[in-house]
């Protein structure tokens, strides 16, 4: 499917200006903040001493929009309800979900796992061109309920690539939850969602051009998330030729690891479209595996066309049930 910048919400408000206003006014409380505690320091012959003792002791633990955005996600990591293996639903070590790293009851895995695919989270605006890419939060919300209460627990593609082929493991019943392009609601609901369940999921992000601000995609590697490539501008990779196929595969690539010093080890096909040219050309630019829209399950046997599930907003949990069960 075609890249589409939907609003995020049902108010209609431009996202970057309620973030602008929501920071102004925690700064002017913070003044607030201060001035009381100078106040309380004020009298006495060590007036100036107690007011620089203040300003040391008192002074905000992070800043800017990184740094709160990171704190926001881990005061809220050892929110979570239990996962299916008993314990605790997310870990509040560095702000790591709990399946960010392997759990005791994980085993050796080497058949294949469903990937799901995600546009939007909420409803379609009037007239968007592509309407089936939005599934509603709550449906949503019940997709990822249904999932652990049949046994699924979500990881990243990085960890089935390592059970696949360096002795890693996954939980009994694994699933991948991606979401391609970068769209807002991916870490306004997705995020504390799956978080919710202590699970990771895998961001398929363009490199220039989607609805996630630096600081968003941040705290979503800081979850636990994988951040893959899906090119620079969401090009139609069977159309060009072997210079764009390079700036496409292998430049994006480089601005995501320098930007977010991850690895950026595997890519998602812009709209599915690949061809054989596409396959070699991706595998030249150093990705492990790639990801399509072909309907199924992801095989070992074809890093290069590992095959999705794309959850449409008619599907509602029937019709993720109805995905899971062809596999």
């Amino acid at each position: 499917m075609a890249d589409r910048q939907p609003t995020d919400g049902p108010d209609g408000q431009d996202p970057r200006q309620r973030e602008l206003r929501a920071r102004r006014a925690e700064q002017r409380r913070e003044r607030q903040r201060r001035a009381r505690r100078l106040r309380l320091f004020a009298a006495g012959t060590l007036a100036l001493a107690a007011v620089a003792i203040a300003a040391i002791v008192f002074l905000p633990g992070s800043g800017g929009s990184h740094g709160g955005a990171k704190g926001s996600v881990r005061r809220s990591s050892g929110i979570g309800r239990r996962g299916t293996n008993g314990t605790s639903g997310a870990r509040t070590n560095a702000g790591l979900v709990r399946n960010a790293t392997p759990q005791a009851d994980w085993e050796p895995h080497k058949g294949p796992v469903p990937i799901l695919e995600y546009h939007v989270l909420g409803a379609a605006p009037a007239g968007a061109p592509y309407p089936e890419l939005y599934v509603s939060r709550p449906d949503f919300h019940r997709q990822m309920d249904w999932l652990e209460n049949h046994g699924y627990q979500a990881v990243t593609l990085e960890q089935v690539e390592d059970a696949w082929d360096h002795g890693g493991t996954l939980p009994p019943q694994p699933v991948v939850i991606s979401f391609d392009d970068g769209y807002r609601p991916q870490f306004t609901y997705a995020l504390p969602e799956l978080r919710r369940h202590g699970w990771a999921g895998v961001l398929n992000l363009k490199a220039e051009g989607s609805d996630l601000y630096e600081s968003n995609v941040r705290a979503m590697i800081g979850s636990g998330w994988e951040l893959a490539s899906h090119t620079i501008e969401h090009s139609d990779l069977t159309t060009l030729d072997a210079a764009g196929l390079q700036r496409e595969l292998s430049e994006s690539r480089q601005i995501l690891r320098r930007q977010y010093g991850v690895p950026v080890r595997d890519f998602c096909y812009p709209a599915g479209r690949f061809d054989a040219t596409v396959i070699a050309a991706v595998e030249t630019a150093g990705y492990a595996t790639a990801t399509t829209e072909i309907r199924g399950y992801a095989s070992r046997a074809a890093p290069y066309e590992l095959d999705r599930f794309e959850i449409l907003g008619s599907d509602g949990v029937a019709g993720l049930a109805a995905d899971l069960s062809s596999g």
